[in-house]
């Protein structure tokens, strides 16, 4: 038997080490069953018969639960699983239970027992069921409901009453272990299971399914719901939100009119979808990334509370605020596009951008688009790819300082590659009518923008290419070229 024990030991911890805690209960069986047999060589030796049939008895039995419970655990736990067959973790105890009835009635027999005795066996199959069981009889009856009829099943994220969600982690015959996010364990009595309703995220109809996260934000009433909803359903379908799957696609609504008199703002809801449940928080945040840089981005402000005071100035108003203004200049003395420009004309188109952040992972622009602006990379980094036969390469990174899109700026050319955003990005956007004043004050300096564009197309095409393309004669031909373009879009005299 102690070999037998040894093999066992050393098969589940090799082919099933998540059952190693399993095999305890055959280690004490056999402990048992050796101590027994001391007692019983013990009685021989001091010839104490009345208590020698008895022990002998109870001696087998222990031997007979060991063995039954190796089978078992071998059978249940490693090679059936091995084979592709996946049983109820509640099949390996009912099992497991019979035999241990069987063994009783094979002892009972093989040492002769009276039937008084056998009744006093059947009270130990009584106690040898309950022990297996562990459990009353409501938790028992709901353990076996659940994992019979596969109501729940181990890995499956669970609502409780008072909504608290977790990851149920096993299921036992009395009770039900679900793993909260907080990293807590909840035991929930299976009895219990049976009388109160429990929610199964991410399941509809017995197969997987998405579960849909809504996101809320307010807005002033000031604000046309109809632009909200368009600015902020363009940010949603742009690009990917990291942990949310793409169908059902995310959805901007408005939520509520607000039905306080004091309130002075409307409730806007965003919904997504996503596996990902045990980060749920985390793609909630990523949504109200996406959605505070869509409206930062179009100038819209959250909604403020309706006791605060605000003042409003006549004249609307018009560009960057000082502080921002004066960090945009500092960032376009470091862009070589904005060399030729003297200061007071740097200072001038500091005047005139606009302010414009992403969030980590959104297009900026998108290959192909048709574009009157360029953008000043104030803070962080983005890629640019090039889309080629249906699938994007990446062909250069740009940290801040930086500029990209300037084709569009200076000649209204359609983007030639995407511009994607890694991590957080803060860019200030200059279009073409806040440009257009400072080039018509100085038309000459148009010839020293063209040939700055030509050299960082030049850039580009080493990047994309892997040679430069733009040498010598081809870069002059390719400066004449931007800037009869640059003529032609600003107006200027030749």
């Amino acid at each position: 038997m102690g070999v037998c024990l040894l093999v066992g030991a050393v098969v589940v911890n090799v082919l099933a080490p998540a059952r190693r805690g399993r095999l305890r209960t055959p280690v004490l069986l056999y402990v048992l069953y050796v101590g027994l047999a001391g007692v019983l060589m013990l009685a021989r030796v001091l010839e104490y018969t009345p208590a020698m049939t008895w022990i002998d008895f109870l001696a087998r039995v222990s031997a007979g639960f060991c063995a039954t419970t190796l089978v078992v655990l071998g059978g249940v736990d490693v090679l059936l699983p091995r084979l592709g067959v996946r049983l109820p973790a509640i099949a390996g105890d009912v099992l497991s239970a019979l035999g241990f009835g069987v063994v009783v009635v094979a002892v009972a027999a093989s040492t002769g027992l009276t039937a008084t005795s056998a009744l006093a066996g059947g009270t130990i199959v009584a106690a040898a069921l309950t022990i297996s069981l562990q459990s009353t009889r409501g938790n028992v009856i709901g353990g076996v409901a659940l994992q019979l009829d596969g109501t729940v099943q181990v890995g499956d994220w669970v609502q409780l009453e008072g909504g608290r969600e977790g990851r149920v982690a096993a299921i036992r015959w009395r009770h039900l272990v679900v793993e909260t996010r907080d990293g807590n364990a909840v035991m929930v009595p299976n009895a219990s299971l049976l009388t109160t309703a429990i929610t199964i995220l991410g399941r509809r109809g017995g197969v997987g399914h998405p579960e849909r996260r809504t996101v809320y934000f307010r807005l002033d009433r000031k604000h046309n719901p109809g632009h909200i909803l368009g600015v902020v359903q363009d940010a949603l379908d742009a690009s990917p939100i990291r942990g949310t799957v793409p169908e059902p696609a995310p959805d901007c609504l408005l939520a509520d009119l607000g039905k306080e008199v004091l309130d002075s703002s409307l409730l806007y809801a965003v919904r997504v979808w996503t596996h990902d449940f045990e980060r749920d928080f985390v793609v909630d945040s990523e949504v109200r990334v996406r959605v505070h840089a869509a409206l930062c981005r179009a100038g819209i402000e959250l909604a403020t509370p309706a006791t605060t005071h605000i003042n409003l100035d006549n004249e609307a108003r018009t560009g960057l605020p000082v502080p921002d203004r004066e960090r945009a200049y500092q960032v376009m003395r470091g862009v070589d596009l904005f060399g030729p420009l003297t200061e007071a004309e740097c200072r001038q188109l500091a005047g005139a951008l606009q302010f414009v952040p992403f969030a980590g992972g959104e297009y900026v622009i998108r290959q192909g688009r048709a574009a009157r602006h360029l953008y000043i990379l104030a803070a962080g980094t983005v890629e640019v790819r090039l889309e080629v036969n249906g699938s994007e390469q990446r062909v250069a990174t740009l940290r801040a300082p930086d500029i990209f899109g300037e084709m569009g700026l200076l000649t209204g050319a359609p983007r030639t590659a995407g511009v994607v955003a890694v991590g957080p990005v803060e860019c200030f956007k200059l279009d073409h009518e806040g440009f257009e004043a400072v080039l018509l004050s100085r038309p000459h300096v148009a010839g020293e923008l063209a040939a700055v564009t030509a050299k960082r197309q030049a850039q580009l095409s080493v990047a994309r290419e892997g040679h430069d393309a733009r040498l010598g004669s081809d870069r002059s031909r390719e400066t004449a070229r931007i800037l009869a373009r640059m003529r032609e879009f600003f107006g200027l005299a030749g």
